[in-house]
């Protein structure tokens, strides 16, 4: 079967090439008018930041966040609307031409053969649209983001993916920088607050001591300074740590987007609420109205509310801290002033003295120490520090993505080559051929002396008969096309195929009633259609009618029988025919061989290199086929087909009847007239024909030899009909 459906596809491989060039043609016209869209990439690596650079810690009153929590981040913040208008905003600014010439390929074969500038398209369009598909996602299991933006403008996308690169990094930079700005001008306000502190204490102590700095000691207050100076030292530590305190309050009542509690709670809720922002991106495909983005939308003002909770939680905490240390400020002043008080009238003068200088010296230290902040805060903003490095910048590609012509040319021609099959083989259908049991003689108006069924069928059948048949015996050789394939047709009297040559072996008996004169050559109009395989079938099933049946491997180009039957090539008819009859007179038993069946013998093709045509035209083949008929019941004569060569006329022209074999639904009806016409005309006398390998599936009528096995008999009526 597969040989068959080749050859069909080889007949008809102009219409299917034929096809294979519509569909590629269909291919490119439906995509003639379509825009073409070119993808750019470039990709970033998000750095982390150094926190121990100048004591960035020390200043920076956010937490620095997970890596993968900052990676999400910054993909959210790459695919924002906010970023997308500024980049938007700066083409729009540039010096830009009104309109584009649309890029189809249409529109560029128009404008090569002049004759049409083709259709425009706005500038404002092509940024709009471009600006719509830009994709961002992370790279594997790194640090590195892969931005992808398409355009119908190759040299635009490249531009826009740079550009977005470009508008990011610069966003960060000022963000950062505006952040550690803002912190060094509260420190410096605060210095400078405590500088003026520090100048009015040491002008209270240049008063108290006259100008001079003199501070007298004696034994009797050493405790007394000593408590007052721990003291000191306690209030100036509670002093920072109000300030510290009130600045970190400051920075998160003023709700900058950088100052964020460092909660472990609150950068949970952060890390999920990118997750969930992620997801949302995901799912961009869906409309609000969708369940899972309602869900999605539902979780994430949760997690907002639940952030902003966590910031008033954070808040109320930092009010209270700096409430406290307010208060332990006021307590250990309320203290420092109370020892004051304490200390002996005659060191009252020297201790107010010394007080104020300590005073003035903590002042001036508090002082440094804010300078020393504001300063690194100023050389952080100056610094400019980015995270984000660009590792590819984006160039112009030079081949579309979309359409993908040559992906859809395959594709169009492999559509193409399925109908181009499809109808090939409808076509092939309707060609005129014998299929059914009766069309022999109603097309053809020559005897129909038995239809053979399919080995295939005779299989399947047998495979549902209860118990199974046993004993099966491989008989032939099915030869299909330029391969070959064993095919178990098996000799069982019960089995469907062995009764149908049986029917077949008595109307070939019924055509010639002479028993003198049963010499039939059996051909067919073409090759591949059975004639060997029918050959040594019914010479089996005549040999099991006890009578003695020769079978004759007339096909001398390419001989089978001795194959099929497991005999000797080394003498038979060509050396007849070489060296003639007579010479063998004595010998002839010695050229039909036995097989393994009981009154079946074989002439097999012999050996030589004469001429076929001489060797066929000789008048031996009379004396042969005269010394055969006198020595067995039936011969039955292999021979090549009619419409290829002459050997099967010549044969036929020497024996006493020809039977024809047609195979169904191969067999087409022109050529078994043809064959017909021709053995008539040679006045060859036609017993009858032979349809071969029926199988009643192909037809649509699985039924056909369903009775058989109903009707049969079982154990002891089998053997009594056999």
């Amino acid at each position: 079967m597969p040989a068959e459906y080749l050859q069909t596809v080889l007949r008809h491989r102009w219409l299917i090439a034929a096809m294979m060039l519509a569909g590629v043609t269909l291919s490119v016209l439906l995509h003639l008018t379509t825009q073409p869209l070119y993808e750019a990439r470039t990709s970033v690596e998000i750095q982390p930041m150094n926190s121990d650079f100048m004591d960035a810690r020390s200043v920076a009153p956010t937490a620095t966040l997970p890596s993968d929590t900052v990676l999400q981040t910054q993909i959210k913040l790459l695919s924002s609307e906010s970023l997308s208008e500024r980049v938007q905003k700066q083409f729009n600014g540039e010096s830009h031409p009104d309109v584009v010439m649309q890029n189809d390929l249409l529109s560029r074969l128009l404008r090569t053969l002049h004759l049409q500038s083709g259709s425009q398209i706005a500038y404002e369009k092509l940024i709009e649209d471009t600006a719509k598909n830009v994709k961002v996602k992370p790279s594997g299991i790194s640090q590195l983001i892969e931005v992808t933006c398409r355009s119908w403008d190759a040299a635009f996308a490249a531009r826009y993916c740079n550009a977005l690169i470009s508008e990011f990094q610069e966003i960060d930079l000022e963000s950062r920088a505006t952040q550690a700005k803002h912190i060094s001008d509260w420190l410096v306000q605060q210095a400078a607050d405590v500088r003026q502190k520090a100048e009015d204490s040491q002008h209270r102590l240049e008063v108290a001591t006259g100008g001079n700095g003199l501070l007298l000691n004696t034994p009797t207050d050493a405790m007394g300074e000593q408590r007052l100076r721990e003291m000191q030292t306690e209030l100036v530590r509670a002093q920072a740590d109000r300030m510290q305190k009130q600045a970190e309050l400051t920075e998160m009542q003023d709700g900058s987007a950088d100052a964020s509690p460092d909660s472990p709670a609150y950068i949970a809720l952060k890390s999920r609420l990118s997750d969930l922002q992620a997801q949302e991106a995901a799912l961009s495909n869906l409309t609000d109205a969708n369940p899972k983005m309602i869900h999605l939308h539902a979780q994430m003002a949760e997690t907002e509310r639940a952030m902003q909770h966590e910031k008033g939680v954070t808040t109320s905490k930092l009010q209270q801290a700096f409430q406290a240390a307010k208060h332990r400020e006021d307590l250990l002043g309320l203290s420092y002033r109370a020892l004051e008080g304490t200390v002996s009238s005659t060191l009252e003068k020297s201790s107010e003295i010394e007080i104020l200088r300590r005073e003035v010296q903590s002042e001036q230290q508090l002082y440094q120490t804010l300078l020393q902040r504001a300063k690194e805060a100023g050389f952080a903003s100056a610094v400019p520090a980015s995270t984000i490095r660009i590792v590819d910048t984006a160039r112009i590609p030079r081949i579309s993505v979309y359409p993908q012509r040559g992906m859809n040319a395959i594709l169009g021609a492999f559509i193409g080559l399925a109908i181009g099959i499809a109808i090939a083989f409808v076509l092939e259908r309707q060609v005129p051929r014998l299929r059914l049991p009766g069309d022999i003689g109603r097309f053809i108006k020559l005897d129909e002396l038995g239809v053979i069924p399919s080995p295939h069928v005779e299989l399947e059948l047998a495979a549902h008969i209860k118990p199974p048949l046993q004993g099966a015996l491989t008989l032939s050789t099915y030869r299909t096309g330029a391969t070959s394939r064993d095919t178990s047709t098996v000799w069982r009297d019960e089995a469907l195929v062995a009764e149908a040559y049986r029917n077949t072996t008595f109307s070939v008996l019924l055509s010639q009633p002479d028993r003198r004169s049963r010499v039939f050559v059996v051909t067919s109009p073409e090759a591949n259609e059975g004639k060997t395989t029918v050959v040594t079938n019914l010479g089996i099933a005549l040999s099991k009618a006890k009578l003695r049946v020769a079978l004759v491997d007339g096909d001398l180009r390419k001989p089978r029988l001795h194959e099929v039957l497991g005999v000797d090539n080394n003498k038979g008819l060509r050396n007849l025919l070489i060296d003639g009859v007579a010479a063998h007179e004595d010998q002839l038993d010695l050229f039909w061989k036995p097989t393994n069946y009981e009154n079946l013998f074989l002439i097999p093709s012999g050996t030589g290199k004469a001429s076929i045509s001489d060797l066929l035209h000789s008048a031996q083949l009379d004396v042969l086929f005269g010394k055969l008929s006198n020595a067995f019941d039936v011969v039955l004569i292999d021979s090549p087909p009619v419409l290829h060569m002459s050997d099967a006329r010549i044969l036929a022209g020497h024996a006493s009847r020809t039977i024809l074999v047609f195979r169904s639904g191969v067999t087409k009806r022109a050529n078994a007239v043809t064959v017909r016409n021709m053995l008539q005309r040679d006045r060859v006398t036609i017993a009858g024909s032979i349809l071969n390998d029926f199988d009643p599936r192909r037809e649509g009528q699985r039924a056909y030899y369903k009775g058989y096995y109903e009707y049969r008999g079982t154990g002891a009526d089998r053997e009594a009909t056999t």
